[in-house]
């Protein structure tokens, strides 16, 4: 059998390192994972939020710089539309599923010490306003992905009017984007000692009688993901070309990394990369 077909997919290695997390995580006390095996797990996140900020950087200038026919920024409306539209879909999934299975229903965690803050949320438009960065620099030292990719946008919408002359600088980052793919490459290699360190610290703090009643948590969110998938994605894969196995096979690694870390921003740069593969 030839080295390609023999080598475990990071899916797989990544559902392995999650079992012998919980069997570890069961096995030995709260003080011993804190102290030896969640710094693994730290030290992953830590690892990903590391190149998403300079992944979607480059990636995003190096796309909008790319657009020479300003008639493709149609293509931007109607990515736009798309996404409204899905994201409506699956807010509706995630009501209609929550009010008929009610997940949360006999779920008691301790609130004890806990207080929540009185926040007012702000209104719409100052909203819109805060996605425009202040000072682009800020915005990238603090992660703020909403600011980093207005600004990458616009940055590369000015590089692409400078035509040829603005040439040299959109290699770069293409370049930057391709140094950051292989950044990720990297990174994810690590990624089932990551998820064995949280699980393993996860389920040494609340063990597992307070884990099994999120069992059906998972599932709704489960079955709310696979609806999104069969009503929304594949028939829009469908159109684009793609086979359903090669889409749900891409989507394996983010969702994984999505789920086991609860982080957004974490799965970012697996989406980007997953989408590069694609």
């Amino acid at each position: 059998m030839s080295k390609k077909h023999s080598k475990m997919s990071l899916p797989v290695q990544m559902v392995i390192g999650l079992i012998l997390g919980v069997i570890v995580g069961s096995m030995t006390s709260a003080e011993f994972t804190a102290a030896y095996l969640r710094p693994f797990g730290q030290l992953f996140i830590t690892l990903i939020r590391m190149v998403v900020v300079p992944l979607v950087l480059a990636t995003i200038i190096a796309g909008a710089a790319g657009i020479h026919d300003l008639s493709k920024l149609g293509r931007a409306t109607k990515t736009l539309v798309y996404y409204f539209l899905t994201t409506g879909v699956a807010v509706g999934i995630g009501l209609l599923l929550a009010n008929i299975m009610q997940p949360g229903i006999g779920l008691d965690l301790s609130t004890e010490g806990l207080k929540a803050k009185q926040i007012t949320p702000p209104s719409l438009i100052q909203t819109l306003l805060d996605i425009v960065p202040m000072n682009p620099i800020d915005a990238l030292a603090k992660g703020n992905m909403l600011q980093v990719i207005f600004f990458a946008v616009i940055f590369g919408f000015a590089l692409s009017s400078l035509g040829e002359t603005g040439k040299p600088l959109l290699r770069i980052f293409e370049l930057i984007g391709d140094v950051m793919i292989r950044m990720t490459n990297m990174v994810m290699m690590y990624a089932p000692i990551g998820v064995f360190g949280l699980m393993a610290y996860t389920v040494s703090m609340h063990g597992l009688g307070v884990l099994l009643p999120l069992i059906k948590l998972v599932l709704v969110m489960y079955l709310a993901c696979i609806l999104q998938i069969l009503i929304v994605y594949l028939p829009c894969v469908k159109v684009t070309g793609l086979t359903a196995s090669r889409f749900l096979k891409g989507l394996a690694s983010p969702m994984m990394i999505a789920f086991t870390t609860c982080s957004s921003a974490a799965a970012l740069s697996t989406t980007l990369l997953s989408v590069q593969k694609l």
